[in-house]
């Protein structure tokens, strides 16, 4: 599983007790933020782990690039392991020839959507494909999903998606086609703007990025003496817009099916006016949401020190070779950091500091201040 997977896996790796095999995705080499985990990594793995079960993709990410599903997807069925994609941003992807297909027509073996995110359902509703390729059981599925969900399922919920499937099945490729042209239309005013950056189809190609998300807008502010975390704040009080995510140098905007002329013409004179703004131009050269080379070092299993009653808390900058028995999370880029059970270094201490002092935020401990952190009382 990559190491950039959403919380829930980890959540999901504590309640089973699997034993996880860390992939480090790749990083863009100027733009910084995390890619794709490449082909070539997940073989050598699987050539030096003959005991893998699965393997656990999240496509697209949160900034819309994916890795080669389809190539992926060969080969762990080669080596007979079963391939889990989580598409929660790629619910729409299945609508429109258009976009990179989607993990359920690439024959992943099980495919989870957030269809709340892009498609239109009521939030917390979504999706569970499953494709009979032979590496799974769907009646184990439902056993499994019976332990963790509810036994009075929500009518409104259900409703919800049923609706947006109709909607979808018989809209989707006019909606998601307007969707196209509206982001090309953004893409190219943005790029038309003194100090911002939009990228697109350039990202192709590099760094294990094999297709990205068209509706996604990755803008680059930095040049204009904004933070992304600052141009997300401005956007928000300013022009009452709300961007999907923010790390230090970008904002990132969705354009949905929501979306018309008006909202994108909304959020371009928003940037416009934000480009001609005087401000201090910030130095974010020697900033990196890269993580520390190299994968924590774990003491005991995520399972053992989640569990644990033998804990105590003690100060953060006293935590440097003690075991950690929660999450420490840096968002963005929503990689963890150090997860239960693995050892805290001092290049993982100086990280967070680096990370905090620029705006990031790191979510997971029990204490939101951040004063203390919550260890193995060994």
């Amino acid at each position: 599983m990559s190491r950039a997977s959403h919380r829930s896996v980890y959540g999901g790796i504590v309640l089973s007790g699997a034993t996880p095999i860390y992939i480090e995705p790749d990083y863009h080499p100027d733009i910084g933020f995390p890619l794709s985990v490449s082909v070539e990594a997940i073989e050598a793995l699987l050539q030096q782990h003959h005991d893998v079960v699965a393997i656990h993709l999240t496509s697209p990410n949160y900034y819309g690039v994916m890795p080669d599903v389809a190539a992926i997807c060969q080969l762990a069925h080669s080596y007979g392991v079963a391939l889990l994609v989580d598409e929660a941003h790629g619910s729409h992807l299945g609508f429109h020839s258009d976009f990179p297909p989607s993990a359920v027509s690439l024959r992943a073996d099980i495919i989870v959507q957030s269809t709340h995110k892009t498609q239109g359902s009521l939030t917390q509703s979504a999706m569970l494909h499953v494709n009979d390729n032979g590496f799974v059981n769907r009646a184990r599925i439902a056993q499994v999903l019976s332990l963790l969900q509810s036994s009075s399922p929500s009518s409104i919920l259900l409703a919800s998606l049923d609706a947006t499937r109709m909607q979808m099945a018989t809209e989707g490729r006019e909606r998601l086609s307007t969707v196209i042209a509206l982001a090309q239309k953004a893409r190219n005013a943005v790029r038309q703007m003194d100090g911002l950056r939009c990228y697109g189809d350039e990202l192709i190609g590099v760094n294990s990025i094999f297709a990205y998300d068209p509706s996604k807008l990755i803008i680059r502010v930095s040049a204009t003496g904004f933070s992304g975390f600052e141009t997300s704040s401005l956007l928000r009080h300013q022009y009452e817009i709300e961007v999907e995510f923010a790390d230090v140098k970008h904002v990132i905007c969705s354009i949905t099916i929501a979306d018309t002329e008006s909202t994108v013409d909304k959020l371009l004179n928003a940037l416009h006016s934000l480009t001609k703004q005087n401000y201090q131009v910030i130095d974010d050269n020697n900033f990196s949401i890269k993580p520390p080379d190299g994968l924590p070092l774990p003491a005991i299993s995520l399972r053992d020190a989640y569990f644990s009653t033998k804990t105590r808390s003690i100060p953060l900058n006293k935590a440097v070779g003690h075991i950690l028995v929660e999450n420490v999370i840096p968002y963005p880029p929503g990689i963890p950091l150090l997860v239960p059970g693995e050892i805290m270094e001092q290049h993982h201490l100086d990280y967070m500091r680096h990370l905090i002092d620029r705006g990031s935020t790191i979510i997971g401990m029990e204490d939101l201040s951040l004063r203390t952190v919550r260890i193995m009382d060994t």
